[in-house]
């Protein structure tokens, strides 16, 4: 690889710098550390996931905004997936007006629960010596914004698409 061009190293995002949260902590955690990554005027979450832990420090999962919503009820796992929500065929939707008051009432239960529980397995990950267009080929492949970054068995942070995109950016001139 040519010096110029930059590796995952060189652009990684340090674990100490992105939300993380161990997989023994709860929902309501793990909400508090992707409340704690905000930016702008409006405090807008810089993060749609965060990386999990085990005690070793050890990458053992990933946790989107989407899981925990699922976390907080049941019945969000349970929607089936459809195209388009529009016209005669969209139902579903409308009925989440009947559970509408028992959501609220019932997702304090939800946030005591263990990040485990909800947490996506790490399915794919790129080593800090990876070039950018091979993890960019892995994120365009996987339609994904984030992967982790390891060195040996450890994980050092993640390289997100907007790192890359930024890079390519330059060096073609956008």
């Amino acid at each position: 690889m040519t010096t110029d061009i930059p590796a995952v190293k060189d652009l990684v995002i340090p674990i100490e710098r992105y939300p993380h949260v161990n997989q023994d902590k709860t929902l309501h955690d793990a909400v508090q550390v992707i409340q704690s990554y905000t930016c702008g005027e409006n405090d807008r979450i810089r993060y749609s996931e965060i990386m999990v832990v085990n005690d070793q420090n050890q990458l053992a999962g990933r946790l989107s905004i989407l899981d925990v919503l699922r976390g907080l009820d049941k019945r969000f796992s349970e929607i089936p997936k459809v195209k388009e929500f529009a016209g005669k065929g969209s139902d579903y939707p409308n009925l989440t007006i009947l559970w509408e008051d028992a959501f609220f009432v019932g997702c304090a239960k939800g946030v005591s629960r263990p990040v485990r529980e909800f947490m996506s397995p790490i399915k794919n990950m790129v080593k800090t010596s990876d070039s950018l267009l091979k993890v960019l080929s892995i994120l365009l492949s996987l339609n994904c914004q984030l992967l982790p970054v390891v060195e040996g068995k450890r994980v050092v942070g993640v390289i997100r698409l907007e790192e890359i995109f930024k890079e390519i950016s330059v060096r073609c001139g956008l």
